[in-house]
């Protein structure tokens, strides 16, 4: 009789285990839904500007003069953009209304896959506060924050961890590429703060990699709608 009654308990724990599991994942597609809602709602003209000029370039293609500019003027040869063109939505600066991010979206190599432009909708309609390009190009990380990677002339690069506040970046963390002497490669990181006002340290070869290999796998790809979805 115990047995039987032990037996008994153990699945209805399992069943109430069960149950409590499903109840979790419909309430985070349920988030998910009502915060894709609100994003479209709030971004729509914006993201309506995106469809049509994605269906134009199956036609005729975008002309320079398009309102949408930098990243997407530059990526405006890709075939089949609309194809290529997706969004999502992220609190950046945590003050409970979503920014946009528009991608270009490669789902084979992440690091293909790239924010063009970043816009945020306030009381005086919709701003845009980063635009994107193949060399100076963003990513939307898992904990929010942007990554930045640039290349200038042939004497430096830089990837530098960016966090949003109210309606403007500031620099959390930098990895840098200098050229010294006689070519000399210089890898120096800075911990807080601008580049320019912060002392950057030298570092090693082995340490610069490993902290970039770090913040391009916190890269979220994930949760991305194609703008030839949007309705």
């Amino acid at each position: 009789m115990k047995r039987i009654l032990s037996l008994i308990l153990v699945f209805a724990m399992l069943t109430l285990m069960a149950g409590c599991s499903c109840g979790e994942k419909k309430t985070e597609q349920e988030t998910t839904t009502i915060a894709w809602a609100k994003g479209e709602s709030l971004f729509g003209s914006k993201l309506k500007e995106y469809f049509d000029a994605c269906q134009r370039n199956d036609k005729k293609g975008i002309k320079a003069k398009q309102k949408l500019t930098t990243g997407f003027g530059e990526v405006a040869k890709e075939k089949n953009l609309s194809k290529r063109i997706g969004y999502t939505f992220a609190d950046l600066n945590a003050d409970g209304t979503e920014e946009l991010l528009i991608s270009l979206i490669d789902m084979k190599d992440k690091l293909n896959n790239y924010v063009i432009a970043v816009y945020q909708y306030t009381g005086d309609g919709i701003k845009r506060l980063l635009e994107g390009w193949s060399k100076n190009t963003y990513y939307l990380m898992k904990d929010k924050l942007i990554l930045n990677e640039a290349s200038g002339e042939a004497e430096d690069a830089e990837i530098t961890k960016l966090h949003m506040r109210e309606n403007a970046f500031e620099y959390v963390s930098t990895l840098s590429i200098k050229y010294g002497k006689k070519k000399k490669i210089n890898y120096l990181y800075a911990e807080v703060g601008k580049p320019q006002n912060t002392k950057k340290f030298k570092v090693d070869k082995k340490f610069w990699q490993k902290k970039c290999k770090e913040w391009e796998d916190q890269i979220d790809v994930n949760n991305v709608k194609m703008i030839k979805d949007f309705k």
